[in-house]
């Protein structure tokens, strides 16, 4: 065993929780030493030592000493950092909210990478007593919850930060009759009106009461319907940069006079100055003049698209002409999938984060939303946020340092995670288009099939059959061996989503029979079931990680696939009998032009499921 010494009980109890008991058979006595930031670790035989700058420096260096110590070699490894705050954010606002468990498993793991701060993504998933409709039903945090998390994160090291809206993303607050009085739009709160400041000081004061920092991320990104609704309505045109910076000063007085420091996405800075309306338009410019107007704000710069550095470079170089505290947020490509897309993370993160090195930027977010009903497990995030924190302790990175690190600091090999890649991706490189095929394939309608000529172009059955003989033979932790056993039957519930599109395709031709027919219904069944009992293994592992708030979308949404199976079935029974002449088949085959600029497209669940308009 490793035996820690010169450390506080609070550390000694967190460092603890990095090291296996079991993998040595003799004792290394290892002395602790804070120093500069970054680590140094060193084995000498039955000796050892650790330097480590911040309590997330100490968290990192056992977690990485942990690791290199089983093999009984002596070495000796030292590591820098590159950024004074490495932050993950995490999205619990888009139908998904962790548990406290889970909130408290994220800090341990984010902390033995070296982050320095959680960033909680919340909208309205916080208590606010004065505001008893705000989150309603969905889950949200009490309170005593909010500040079990922080005080479990300050152990480790890893400070939890509030991030809030305080503009649009509000769709979930406004909703309610109760706010009307703060509603411009659906989306956005109402500029300049008393009732939109005196809420604006109770979520504001309810979503930090909780935590023990002054910062707080106060959102105001993409609100593209400012001033079009009840602020239209009540005090006619108003061009938006006027508004936004209303609404950031109101909003900035409220944070300075709860001693906070805030920050907020810079986004709309540039889409208002912009002639285009253009987000981070390269031709917007901001002089001095308007850099000193601005409150004292951080500015958040998001990019998680680019791959090339040059871009990340030129628009740094404008977000320092809108203010000296610049963050840069990349993104770990969780959402709006089934899985993560990997190689789009690798390839942006590489080029986001060499670009803010050299920029000399000073915190780096790592941001994990999970748009369109946060369909993938938090914990497929853990590879995309060790290939991140990889660029803090690494001045190069390549690909085998990031999977030794992992490696190293949790315990699994990487070869699990990077085999997601493959549900989506069907290029010869990364899913630089962000293509979402296994969404598409497992939503497309059977009888509708809008997508049939974008599948033609990949072959969907073969890359799966591999993936899910791939992740048969993959190792997991205990703590994450369901995750594996979902994601494998997600591989082969999609292999017979795709043989029963293909079977009812079939139905199209002039001469098709009654046996064609029957294809396509035994086709269908073994879709079914496929899919009851995929359904299971994705409610244990939902229910593993989140509350149950918001499992009904999946219920509906998968349920649905099951009800819609059973009607397709009974209409080619009808079919076979002359009743019905399955007309949504004579439907001309058009690729779907919506979002297709890879192989084969991306779409949102809404998209995908039918041609209509409809709330879903």
């Amino acid at each position: 065993m490793v035996k820690l010494e010169g450390l506080t009980t609070t550390q000694l109890l967190a460092a603890n929780s990095f090291l296996d008991k079991n993998a040595l058979a003799q004792p290394v006595l290892v002395e602790c030493t804070q120093g500069v930031a970054g680590i140094e670790v060193t084995r000498q035989g039955g000796k050892g030592t650790i330097t480590y700058g911040t309590t997330a420096d100490l968290m990192h260096a056992v977690a990485l000493y942990n690791g290199l110590v089983t093999d009984g070699q002596d070495f000796e490894v030292k590591q820098g950092t590159n950024f004074e705050q490495l932050i993950a954010m995490l999205d619990v606002a888009r139908n998904g909210v962790a548990t406290v468990a889970m909130l408290k498993q994220y800090i341990h793991k984010i902390a033995g990478m070296g982050y320095t701060e959680l960033w909680l993504y919340l909208e309205d998933l916080f208590e606010v007593p004065e505001e008893p409709y705000f989150g309603r039903g969905r889950g949200r945090y009490s309170q005593q919850e909010l500040h079990e998390v922080a005080l479990y994160g300050e152990r480790f090291g890893v400070t939890v930060v509030p991030a809030i809206q305080t503009l649009a993303h509000m769709h979930n607050a406004l909703k309610w009759d109760a706010h009307h009085a703060v509603r411009d739009t659906a989306d956005t709160l109402l500029v300049g009106a008393s009732e939109t400041r005196t809420f604006i000081e109770h979520i504001v004061r309810a979503a930090t009461e909780p935590f023990i920092t002054n910062r707080i991320h106060i959102g105001m990104d993409e609100a593209y319907q400012l001033g079009r609704g009840a602020y239209l309505d009540k005090n006619g045109f108003t061009d938006q940069e006027t508004l936004i910076l209303e609404q950031l000063k109101m909003v900035v007085e409220v944070t300075e006079s709860m001693g906070l420091e805030p920050y907020m996405w810079s986004d709309l800075w540039f889409t208002f100055a912009s002639p285009k309306h253009e987000m981070y338009d390269p031709d917007v410019h901001f002089t001095p003049e308007f850099k000193a107007s601005l409150p004292k704000v951080g500015q958040v710069y998001w990019d998680y698209y680019h791959e090339d550095e040059a871009t990340y470079t030129s628009r740094l170089a404008q977000h320092f002409e809108l203010s000296d505290d610049v963050v840069f947020a990349g993104g770990i490509w969780t959402w709006s999938a089934l899985a993560p897309d990997q190689s789009k993370m690798l390839a942006t993160v590489e080029a986001g984060l060499n670009a803010a090195k050299k920029a000399q930027v000073k915190q780096v977010i790592a941001t994990m939303w999970f748009d369109d009903g946060s369909e993938v497990p938090i914990s497929t995030g853990w590879y995309g946020l060790q290939a991140f924190a990889a660029y803090q302790y690494h001045d190069q990175v390549t690909p085998a340092i990031i999977d030794r690190d992992f490696e190293l600091t949790q315990g699994e090999k990487p070869t699990f995670y990077q085999a997601l890649d493959r549900f989506d991706n069907f290029t010869e490189g990364a899913n630089t288009d962000a293509d979402n095929v296994s969404k598409l394939v497992l939503y497309e309608d059977l009888l509708l099939q809008r997508y049939a000529a974008n599948f033609e172009q990949v072959d969907m059955v073969q890359q799966w059959q591999q993936l899910a003989q791939q992740l048969g033979q993959t190792s997991l932790s205990a703590a994450n061996r369901l995750m594996g056993v979902y994601y494998q039957q997600l591989a082969r519930t999609l292999i017979d989503k795709v043989l029963a599109l293909q079977a009812i395709s079939q139905l199209r031709a002039a001469d098709a029979g009654f046996e064609l027919g029957e294809s396509a219904i035994e086709a269908i069944r073994q879709f079914k079931q496929s899919l009851i009992r995929l359904a299971p293994l994705a409610r244990q592992v939902w229910h593993q990680q989140r509350r149950g708030n918001g499992y009904e979308i999946m219920d509906i949404r998968l349920g649905g696939q099951l009800m819609r199976a059973d009607t397709v079935i009974w209409r080619i029974s009808e079919w076979q009998a002359g009743r019905d002449a399955l007309l949504e088949l004579k439907e001309p085959v058009l690729p779907m032009d919506k979002k297709s600029n890879g192989l084969v497209g991306h779409g949102l669940y809404q998209e995908i499921v039918s041609a209509g308009d409809i709330s879903f």
